[in-house]
């Protein structure tokens, strides 16, 4: 694979979001869950490093090989 982790992990998430309707993250109603902790977790990967633990983390939350 020639992605790094970190995009690979932003490629999934962003790819759940579609799943669960895609309407854009920023406009995430505040009562539903599922896409704040998906806008959390973006701002939180665009904070780290390719190699900070936070991306292995995300990435075993989200299912990422």
């Amino acid at each position: 694979m020639s992605e790094s982790l970190k995009a690979r992990v932003r490629d999934k998430i962003l790819r759940q979001r579609g799943e669960d309707g895609g309407r854009p993250v920023a406009d995430a109603e505040g009562d539903d869950p599922r896409l704040m902790d998906i806008r959390a977790d973006l701002a939180l990967l665009d904070q780290v490093g390719e190699d900070d633990p936070v991306v292995h983390r995300l990435a075993e939350k989200y299912w990422v090989p």
